[in-house]
């Protein structure tokens, strides 16, 4: 069965690249939201909420490249070695931002079902192992594209103020009914991670229920 997706009604979307060096990480603990969360220090603290299952296990994807060496519209290079903070990026036909279906990332067919808890590997694993290089790695940055968000009040995960980071890390398109509205090209959400002497691991995550074929506005043909 697949996991019913939900979202806060009227959300306010600012779509763009958060650029930072990673401070701590860690999945939420059980009972909560099902992502990974990452502690973001740049020109101040963030927090990067990555999907990582679903409640059900049954309906998220995602690819992982331990060697990303693709192009993307953004060059990694040169975001990892310039201003830190979040940037907003334009979306839509002429935008700046990643498009899983559009541009040549990845092999959209290379993406598999996140493991289940009970298996040896799962996504939480790995990011456990990459936010642990990371923290040992002065030089090393992650860069998030994704949704802003701020809320007032502390960090519900890292205790910092205000609670603000990049959520959506994942496709934002192809999506029907109560999704139907995030729909948009050029405007999708990823990961990477860029150590010292240019290795990068990238991370691609979508939801089962989004169609991998779209017109020019992001809605499923």
């Amino acid at each position: 069965m697949t996991h019913a997706r939900t979202k806060p009604a009227g959300q306010q979307r600012t779509y763009g690249v958060l650029v930072g060096a990673i401070h701590d990480g860690r999945e939420d603990p059980p009972g909560h939201s099902p992502h990974y969360e990452i502690w973001v220090q740049a020109d101040t603290n963030y927090r990067i909420a990555v999907n990582v299952r679903s409640v059900d296990g049954s309906d998220v994807l995602a690819h992982y490249d331990p060697d990303f060496s693709n192009p993307t519209k953004r060059d990694l290079a040169s975001l990892a070695a310039g201003n830190k903070g979040f940037t907003a990026l334009q979306t839509g036909p002429q935008g700046a931002g990643l498009d899983y279906l559009r541009d040549d990332l990845f092999p959209i067919g290379a993406m598999t079902p996140i493991p289940a808890e009970v298996q040896a590997i799962t996504l939480r694993n790995l990011l456990d192992a990459q936010i642990k290089r990371a923290k040992a790695d002065q030089g090393a940055v992650v860069i998030a594209f994704g949704e802003f968000f701020r809320d007032r009040g502390r960090d519900s995960t890292f205790g910092f103020s205000p609670e603000q980071g990049v959520h959506d890390v994942h496709m934002m398109q192809g999506n029907r009914g109560n999704f139907a509205d995030d729909n948009r090209i050029n405007g999708d959400g990823a990961m990477f991670i860029r150590f010292t002497g240019g290795e990068t691991v990238a991370l691609f995550i979508r939801f089962t229920t989004q169609s991998t074929t779209t017109d020019d506005r992001g809605n499923p043909r």
